[in-house]
């Protein structure tokens, strides 16, 4: 039996700035996320990725930043109901984080206080949720060292963050976000700055105690490559907004949203000469790929800079004129709202975690 997931995010939008109209950083964006899978928020800088997650923990500062519209349900531990964490107190969000859901930021090599020994840090956080002594919170530090692979952890609890190398900090991050064993892991581009071979030690690390811990995991990246990699379910977002989402085998193998298929263009060809890259933007400034979804009885696919169908209208909530709509069993893209999208029923984006899916992650 299928259980519910641990993350239901619905409708969320975010806005900076104070008062008068402005469009909205990420607008309308839905996605869930079960236990031991791996959801993929894909897409260029900019596009509102690292937003959406920051939003989640209630990390943005308020103001400018305004969380508009939304909620982001939590499951609850034991049994209990779900909570939102777009309505907690920030006092309650302080009980969540890193104790329920957790985040890897960007950067391991800023991410760390140089002034503060690593074990410092990591006890820090566990004694933040856990009832324990200062003894017994090294100790939970250390097993969190060792955990991520790092020799003699107990030794290497007083060292600095300069005595470490990249990819090493990145496990110390890695170890501090999961050392209260938290549900959810945020993770926002893990191996920024890190050689390949290290990009593929952390990968693996994460899918090993993922397995072993049933985690959920938000995989935020530019690139697709991870994405085959690692990722069970992708969800490509633009302009602030989800424009496809899928289980990562059947997108990659065949993308509906025209921006998917630019982004996937962007990715050279091994053997294949050319003597300039295919760019997002020639792909999407194309109108003819925008008059069909493959599969659907002619939908037109939303993008801001291409005029709406005459039949277009206001979807209600955060969008403006644009639905995430399920065009095939599985598969959701972003269209412009019209009178015939509004009178069927969609049900909200979500790809539980089956055989299939598991097994179209490598």
């Amino acid at each position: 039996m299928i259980g519910e997931p641990l993350l239901r995010v619905r409708g969320l939008a975010v806005a900076f700035g104070r008062g008068g109209d402005r469009a909205n950083a990420v607008d309308g964006v839905s996605f869930s996320l079960h236990a031991g899978q791996t959801l993929a928020v894909v897409g260029e800088s900019g596009s509102g990725k690292s937003v959406t997650a920051l939003s989640l923990l209630r990390l943005l500062p308020e103001p400018p930043a305004r969380i508009v519209a939304g909620q982001a349900w939590l499951a609850g531990q034991d049994g209990a109901p779900a909570e939102d964490l777009l309505a907690m107190t920030p006092r309650q969000m302080r009980a969540i984080r890193g104790r329920r859901i957790a985040m890897i930021f960007q950067e391991p090599m800023s991410s760390l206080n140089p002034v503060y020994a690593i074990g410092d840090q990591i006890v820090e956080a566990v004694r933040l949720h856990q009832r324990v002594g200062r003894a017994e919170a090294r100790a939970a530090a250390a097993a969190a060292l060792a955990d991520v692979g790092i020799d003699d952890p107990a030794g290497r609890l007083d060292a600095y963050p300069h005595q470490f190398s990249g990819g090493m900090r990145q496990r110390v991050m890695i170890a501090m976000a999961l050392a209260c064993r938290p549900a959810v892991l945020l993770a926002d581009e893990p191996t920024t700055a890190l050689d390949v071979t290290v990009q593929a030690q952390i990968l693996d690390l994460i899918g090993s105690l993922q397995r072993s811990r049933g985690l959920g995991v938000v995989l935020i990246t530019h690139a697709l490559g991870l994405v085959a990699r690692c990722a069970h379910v992708a969800c490509v977002m633009y302009a602030g907004r989800v424009v496809e989402y899928a289980p990562v085998s059947e997108l990659l193998a065949a993308p509906l949203h025209p921006y998917t298929r630019g982004l996937m263009s962007c990715t050279p060809a091994l053997h294949a000469a050319a003597s300039r890259l295919v760019t997002v933007r020639d792909v999407v400034e194309d109108r003819s790929s925008f008059e069909r979804i493959a599969g659907t009885p002619g939908w037109t696919a939303w993008w801001p800079e291409h005029p709406p169908p005459p039949d277009a209208r206001a979807a209600p909530g955060p969008g403006g004129s644009s639905v995430l709509h399920e065009v095939t069993p599985g598969r959701w893209v972003a269209l412009w709202h019209t009178a015939e999208l509004e009178a069927m029923h969609s049900r909200e984006p979500d790809v539980p975690l089956t055989p299939a899916t598991v097994a179209s992650a490598r």
